[in-house]
């Protein structure tokens, strides 16, 4: 026998065996601590990432683009007035805590809210001379002015036309969106957006950007260089928008009230001109009596509508001082809606006091007079929203 034998039991077997068992011993042991390894250099390179991720979010976040730079002009303001005219330099109420709630207004007879049959297009409009005249302005309902940078003015246009081309079109700005949000408008500009998620009002702007998913709507005219020529059809907006929300309504957006039929309210005073300026050339209304609405002229330059070439006439004009303040990022107005003061309104060929108030961001302003919520004219209206410096320029006769 060649093997030796213990207990009868051979030994090289049981020897070769115990071998086996120990390398698969340590095999496994050798197996358990790769894993190991592999764990915890797969952890390792899930924290780096993760890491990475953040630096690089946190990075992005920091490096956005820098705001618009403010429109520049070498015009300066000037506050003189016609010697033969009446000056009213407008005042502002101080603010006082509201009910966010719009209580039901009676709609008298004779009369309906501005917007009645579909949710209103509110397009910014440029307004500088390589601008005018404007495509729409004779089939909107209503108009507000305001100052943008360096006493520049755009239009935020209200319009419920089916059809129609619209613009030269521009971008956002925040001290508008309050405005917007009234009647629920579907909000068109041309980039910019970056003001509107900074809003509070933020969730309710039905947004048409022409930098964002609507972009392929809008297109540039050759008769003017850009940033003046840009247009969008009003078919197009509703279009666009009707697929994301409705855009017909099924009743009234409450808001201003229209009459049928013209009514000169008692106690006005005569105002068959009205001139105003936030900056070279001065601007005003000359009232028309047999047409009984006031046109709007730039210098000695009438207004008209660049598609049908006729002039745009305002039934209603309000002239309204409201604080305007700097935006933290130094550059656009930013204004307080939500808030109350005094204004002049022009209907008729005659001068009101009357007074306005916004209780919430959403709800639409309210013009008061004698305490009764007034009820506009037929046609056009055009609210001009001033700061203390162009207020002072105001005169009428």
């Amino acid at each position: 026998m060649n093997a030796k034998e213990t207990d009868g039991c051979p030994i090289g077997p049981f020897a070769n065996f115990m071998k086996e068992l120990r390398n698969v011993r340590l095999f496994a042991i050798q197996r358990i601590h790769s894993e190991r390894y592999e764990m915890k250099r797969l952890i390792t390179m899930l924290l780096i990432f993760a890491l990475s991720v953040s630096v690089l979010l946190t990075a992005c976040s920091s490096s956005e683009p820098a705001e618009t730079p403010a429109e520049t002009t070498a015009d300066t303001p000037s506050s003189t007035t016609t010697p033969s005219s009446t000056t009213a330099e407008l005042t502002t109420l101080e603010t006082t805590p509201v009910p966010t709630t719009t209580e039901a207004e009676v709609v008298p007879p004779g009369a309906k809210y501005l917007f009645d049959k579909r949710v209103p297009i509110a397009l910014m409009i440029n307004n500088t001379a390589n601008a005018r005249p404007q495509s729409g302005l004779g089939q909107a309902k209503l108009i507000y002015q305001m100052m943008t940078e360096a006493r520049t003015t755009r239009l935020l246009m209200f319009t419920d036309v089916e059809e129609g081309v619209l613009g030269p079109v521009r971008s956002a700005r925040p001290a508008y969106l309050d405005l917007v949000t009234q009647y629920n408008a579907l909000y068109t500009y041309a980039g910019n957006g970056r003001v509107i998620d900074a809003s509070p009002v933020n969730h309710l702007i039905r947004r048409v950007d022409a930098l964002g998913a609507a972009g392929r709507l809008f297109y540039r005219m050759s008769h003017r260089v850009a940033p003046h020529n840009l247009y969008i059809k009003a078919e197009s907006i509703y279009s666009f928008s009707e697929k994301r929300a409705p855009v017909e309504l099924s009743e009234p957006l409450p808001g201003l009230m229209i009459r049928d039929a013209f009514v000169q309210p008692d106690g006005g005073e005569k105002a068959v001109r009205i001139d105003y300026q936030f900056k070279k050339p001065a601007e005003s209304f000359r009232y028309n009596e047999s047409e009984k609405k006031y046109f709007k002229y730039n210098g000695d330059t009438v207004l008209v509508d660049e598609i049908t070439k006729k002039k745009v006439g305002v039934g209603n004009v309000f002239l309204i001082n409201v604080p305007h303040g700097t935006m933290p990022n130094g550059v656009h107005v930013k204004i307080d809606w939500v808030s109350s003061g005094k204004a002049l309104y022009f209907t008729g060929g005659q001068k009101y006091d009357v007074t306005w108030s916004k209780k919430s961001h959403s709800a639409p302003m309210v013009f008061k007079l004698n305490g009764e919520t007034l009820v506009l004219n037929p046609g056009l209206t055009w609210i001009v929203v001033m700061d203390g410096q162009a207020s002072k320029t105001v005169a009428y006769k």
